[in-house]
């Protein structure tokens, strides 16, 4: 968290120096997310230091926060907890138990919440509605990609895409060598049995899929400091076709915005390489794409595959969480297969990029090699988080600095020979105009403020601040501890 200057989805840390932090919807989040999550008392993360202060009565705070729980989330999550003494100072670790799905979601006042970045949020209606579908179907994976896309025909795949899949599939499969293109392509889901392609079919090789289901463009974008009367993104761009042509294009796009850097091979050569290896970027990208939800609370209301460069890292969101396997599987050594979309999953391994390369594997031990791709860079681990209903994997670029107006060249060195120099002020994705006044008052405070100190400090109205806290609040960079409203609500920096 001190490489990072903040804490994650699945860890929230507090300082907890004047009594027990109000944690009901982090309680609430933590239970709802698939693997729970870790509450930190004693730590103060003001200035991304991760200071240890600890707190003064450790027994009492654990009597608090289990009565928290038990009192203001339905169901009420199971807590462990363990106190560490550490320079000479009480720390608790409260591990929050994951509800099981059928008790899911958990609620407190009403709402059932999420994490998201370092957050608690409010769970909009279609995620809860994937959770009730879930449910429903925790048995049994309910097959979106084997439904037929009404009203397109065989005309509306991409011929050479086509034979490319018929020649590759005869190819790998003995029992369908002899099968005519028509039975193969039934026989495989690409066309179902009135004609009409699948939505895997129509995904994997139409000419044109985003015409019938929108969502299925990507959207890739660098995303710049901004702010008032300033460019928000760079290099926005909307990708579509077919998944070849999808990940072909994503790949390009990540090429021209990356920076590249220097570095010594083992005999000694200096070779410029992209600053994050192509070869984690292309897993990602496929994950996403052919383990999206394609569901109607997803690809009905127009929930898209997002790619987006920041200063401080390359992230990719796919809409859907994790089915059949858990993240500590993912991340595991052992090689773990669970395909969200097993019709599409079964095409895309017969498909191939214009490199050549497959578009997937399917020996599941893809995340592996990003993990061993990005430390042989010497790269800070990648990070991927699972909220249920959506799935987010981030590359940390090498350099925390502010992204240059077109790419650029540097040394990479190990990591003890990196800039340590402070970072620059974080800022949301769309600034408002007076948000980063709100920010420098924050961090020239470096500790929580309430609502009438942040007027004080800014010569803003209340309104103002609160119209500025809103979309900081929204993507995880301020967190409200409290409630709108409240005397004691306080607002700190992530």
């Amino acid at each position: 968290m001190r490489a990072r200057r903040g804490d994650t989805t699945t860890i929230e840390v507090k300082r907890a120096a004047g009594g027990l932090p109000h944690m009901s919807e982090t309680l609430c989040a933590l239970a709802n997310m698939p693997n729970g999550g870790t509450i930190i008392l004693g730590v103060d993360e003001a200035n991304g230091r991760f200071d240890v202060v600890g707190v003064e009565d450790a027994a009492s705070m654990e009597s608090g926060l289990a009565s928290m729980a038990r009192q203001s989330v339905r169901p009420t999550p199971h807590l462990e907890f363990q106190t560490f003494y550490v320079d000479s100072k009480h720390v608790i670790v409260v591990h929050v138990s994951p509800l099981r799905l059928a008790e899911k979601p958990a609620c407190c006042g009403g709402r059932a919440y999420l994490r998201q970045a370092d957050g608690d949020y409010a769970m909009h209606p279609h995620e809860l509605r994937m959770i009730e579908i879930a449910k429903l179907h925790a048995d049994e994976q309910v097959g979106y990609d084997l439904a037929p896309a009404q009203g397109r025909s065989y005309n509306d795949l991409d011929s050479n895409l086509l034979e490319v899949y018929l020649e590759a599939v005869r190819a790998h499969d003995r029992r369908l060598r002899l099968r005519s293109d028509e039975q193969i392509l039934q026989m495989t889901n690409v066309l179902a049995s009135s004609g009409e392609p699948t939505l895997a079919g129509l995904y994997a090789l139409g000419d044109y899929p985003q015409g019938q289901y929108p969502a299925l463009t990507v959207t890739a974008a660098v995303q710049l400091p901004g702010g008032e009367g300033q460019a928000r993104n760079r290099n926005l761009r909307d990708f579509t076709g077919p998944l070849p042509d999808l990940l072909d294009g994503l790949l390009d796009w990540v090429r021209q915005n990356l920076d590249t850097v220097n570095r010594y091979r083992p005999d000694g050569h200096m070779e410029s390489v992209q600053e994050l290896p192509l070869s984690a970027i292309r897993e990602l990208l496929a994950n996403a794409l052919v383990h999206r939800d394609l569901g109607p609370d997803t690809l009905g209301i127009g929930k898209q595959v997002q790619v987006r460069l920041t200063r401080r890292n390359l992230f990719i969101q796919s809409p859907g969480g994790l089915r059949g396997v858990s993240l500590a599987q993912l991340e595991g050594l052992e090689h773990a297969q669970a395909a969200v979309n097993q019709r599409l999953y079964q095409i895309a391994k017969r498909l191939r990029t214009s490199d050549g390369a497959s578009i997937i594997e399917g020996e599941g031990g893809g995340i592996q090699e990003v993990f061993r791709s990005a430390q042989e860079r010497g790269l800070p681990r990648p990070q991927l988080i699972d909220t249920g209903v959506q799935f987010k994997a981030l590359l940390w670029r090498p350099h925390d600095e502010a992204i240059p107006s077109s790419a650029s060249t540097s040394t990479q060195r190990p990591p003890s020979e990196t800039n340590q120099s402070a970072a620059p002020l974080p800022h949301s994705s769309a600034p408002t105009r007076h948000e980063p006044r709100l920010i420098e008052a924050f961090a020239q405070a470096g500790h929580p403020l309430d609502i009438h100190e942040l007027c004080s400090r800014t010569g803003l109205t209340i309104g103002q601040v609160r119209y500025a806290l809103s979309r900081p609040i929204d993507e995880g960079l301020i967190i409200m501890e409290g409630r709108q409203g409240a005397r004691n609500t306080h607002y700190r920096l992530t």
